[in-house]
């Protein structure tokens, strides 16, 4: 069974981040495998509000007791999550120990 990702707005940012975040609220109770996925892919653009919504992710599907697996992260993205010291929350729970 192929999983659906979730793919937020391209530039992830103060400006988009609500819109994302209702629509990532709504791919959770839709949503029935334990795995959902977060396809970055086509992101250009994420400020501090796009890593929050990231994180709120990983809380959701904590919560849920889901896998929450990350794809497709830039390294721009990589970068500023771990200059804000939250790139360990962001990355495969089997690399966390890395």
């Amino acid at each position: 069974m192929k999983v659906q990702s979730f793919k937020p707005s391209r530039e992830m940012t103060f400006a988009t981040v609500q819109s994302d975040c209702e629509r990532l609220v709504k791919y959770f109770r839709e949503v029935t495998s334990n795995l959902v996925k977060l396809d970055l892919s086509e992101v250009t653009h994420c400020d501090s509000a796009g890593l929050a919504l990231l994180i709120e992710a990983k809380r959701l599907s904590a919560v849920r007791n889901k896998t929450c697996e990350v794809e497709g992260m830039s390294k721009a993205v990589h970068a500023l999550a771990e200059f804000c010291g939250v790139d360990a929350i962001l990355r495969p729970a089997d690399d966390v120990a890395s």
